[in-house]
């Protein structure tokens, strides 16, 4: 009672965790992806709000333009400007005041600048001052010096003075190189039209420096990076990572993943002035805390899959032992029962050789006894001569040595099995033939066996030429049954392939009876027999197969044809093969 309760208790127990363990995984990979949205929702809120910074950045840089831009438009007067040149000059200082004043007030433009239209002043004309060093200084263009050309195609440094003109709208240009002032710079820029008239742009700087310092900035994590787009897709600020250039594209305010050495995330995100930001950050520190959840979990599962592996391994023994002590005691026991069954078939055989023996040695004897008798005859009437005497003490030795080998060979069956090895299967068959001879010629019985060569075989000898005895004495049983024309028994050898293993064949035909398919597979059954009980234990043909099948690893079946029943056995000709 306590053991089955025991091993309730226990599957109770496994059932639960595995369960638990499923449920655990199952739960963990719904979190996950429900955290990993989540740090998408996140990383793209996170990078709608860092455009709102550079916005107001650039809308300030834009507020300053926009309102230089209208200070010009309604203090410029553009008749006296195309007529008179002095008028310009006169404007301009009043002009330098006002650009310096204004550039003063804010840190955040590099420059603030008016470049007059050539076409309407006759020639290469601007007021400008940038931030240098600190100071606030004006910048005297040299136009010729660095190669400004105000004619179309025109250049990328000049993108600033005709893009507002193509479209019709303040435009942010760059990154360009600025020869003037040496630096790689923005600019945002504004026609200043009057009464119709292109008398040129506003403008103001941004270094690249600034903006890349802005950019950044807004990274999330870490190791994470930001670059900056214009709405055509092109980089304006990006990193010098070659792997980061190929994503380098325009895209939806969306988070995107790629590769780059390590899984990165992409949001995107547009500014207020038509470009897009974009932050990018490794995934490995984005999901950090998912894989701290994942980790701690595949801690806990390795754990207590464990314990359910040593639980399972060690009740499995402890269920498991007394069903293995059991198994192999009746392993035992069926072994025993086989050793007792051959011991006794074998006890069985020795009867029946014993009976074949006494056949076998009353002729010699009767042969002896006659030859004395002869002798003495010969010895009373004075006719005992060297020569009859010699003739007969020859007779003598020549029936007793066929005596001794009668005996030799019951002696060789009757040894106890060896340990298998290498046999002559030749040998076996003469030896089985040999304590049958009488049983045969009694019966005459006659046994075709002329084998040219000699044949090898693998396990035990003396145990094979049991099996020999036992087959050669259910063909000689069969042939007196069947009572046919021909009272042969045809013994044939030779080698052949069976699993890819060397076998030597033996077939041992009788012309008896063919027999009854429903019997044919029932012969090698323990106890079954065709014959009467006193003629018949059942335990011949069942014994031969477990020497045969289970000691020597070979086969052996009984077939019908050619006009009689052959036994085929085949016995590996080496060991282990």
């Amino acid at each position: 009672m306590k053991s089955i309760t025991a091993r309730l208790i226990l599957t109770i127990i496994l059932i639960s965790l595995s369960v638990s363990l499923i449920i655990g995984a199952a739960t963990l990979y719904r979190s996950s992806s429900l955290l990993e949205d989540e740090t998408r929702t996140q990383l793209l809120a996170s990078t709608k709000e860092q455009p709102n910074g550079l916005s107001s950045k650039f809308s300030h840089i834009e507020g300053l333009v926009d309102s230089l831009t209208g200070t010009v438009t309604a203090a410029f007067d553009a008749k006296k400007g195309r007529s008179n040149p002095q008028y310009v000059k006169s404007f301009n200082r009043d002009l330098k005041r006002i650009i310096k004043n204004s550039l003063s007030a804010t840190q955040l433009a590099h420059g603030l600048y008016v470049t007059y239209n050539p076409e309407f002043t006759s020639r290469n004309d601007e007021v400008w001052y940038a931030r240098m060093d600190g100071q606030i200084t004006y910048i005297a263009a040299d136009f010729a010096a660095n190669k400004r050309n105000f004619s179309l195609p025109y250049d990328e440094d000049m993108a600033y003075f005709f893009k507002p003109q193509e479209t019709g709208s303040p435009s942010w240009t760059g990154p360009y190189y600025d020869r003037d002032v040496s630096l790689s710079v923005l600019s945002y820029s504004r026609a200043i039209c009057i009464n119709g008239q292109f008398v040129g742009v506003a403008g103001a700087d941004i270094t690249t420096d600034t903006t890349l310092d802005l950019v950044s900035s807004m990274k999330l994590y870490p190791r994470g990076y930001a670059f900056l787009l214009d709405e055509k897709g092109n980089p304006i600020i990006a990193p010098k990572n070659p792997k980061a250039q190929s994503l380098i594209k325009a895209g939806q305010a969306s988070v995107s993943e790629f590769t780059a050495g390590e899984k990165m995330m992409v949001a995107y995100a547009p500014l207020s002035n038509g470009w897009m930001l974009a932050t990018v950050q490794p995934q490995s520190e984005a999901y950090h805390a998912i894989d701290q959840l994942k980790n701690a979990f595949l801690i806990i599962f390795i754990i207590t899959l464990t314990v359910i592996i040593i639980l399972a391994v060690f009740f499995s023994r402890a269920f498991s032992k007394p069903i293995e002590e059991k198994q192999l005691l009746l392993e035992k026991e069926n072994y025993e029962k086989d050793v007792l069954l051959v011991y006794q078939a074998r006890q069985a055989k020795i009867g029946e050789m014993m009976g074949n023996i006494t056949h076998q040695w009353k002729q010699p004897l009767n042969s002896i006894h006659l030859i004395i008798e002869n002798l003495l005859d010969a010895y009373n009437y004075d006719a005992l001569d060297k020569e009859t005497m010699t003739a007969a003490a020859d007779k003598i030795e020549t029936i007793t040595k066929t005596m001794a080998r009668t005996i030799t060979d019951f002696t060789q069956f009757l040894k106890p099995p060896a340990k298998n090895c290498s046999f002559e299967l030749n040998k076996c068959i003469a030896l089985a033939l040999s304590l049958m001879e009488e049983s045969l010629r009694r019966n005459n019985i006659t046994v075709d066996f002329d084998a040219k060569q000699t044949y090898y075989a693998y396990g035990n000898a003396n145990e094979c030429s049991h099996v020999l005895f036992n087959i050669l004495n259910n063909a000689r049983d069969a042939i007196l049954e069947s009572g046919p024309e021909d009272r042969r028994i045809r013994i044939s050898i030779h080698t052949c392939m069976h699993q890819g293993a060397h076998h030597t064949q033996l077939e041992i035909f009788n012309a008896g009876d063919p027999i009854p398919d429903e019997q044919l597979a029932k012969l090698f059954d323990q106890y079954y027999t065709t014959k009467s009980s006193d003629q018949g234990t059942g335990l011949g043909l069942y014994i031969s197969r477990i020497i045969i099948e289970k000691r020597m690893n070979g086969t052996i079946r009984l077939i019908n044809g050619g006009g009689g029943v052959s036994c085929i056995i085949e016995i590996p000709t080496e060991g282990g093969k």
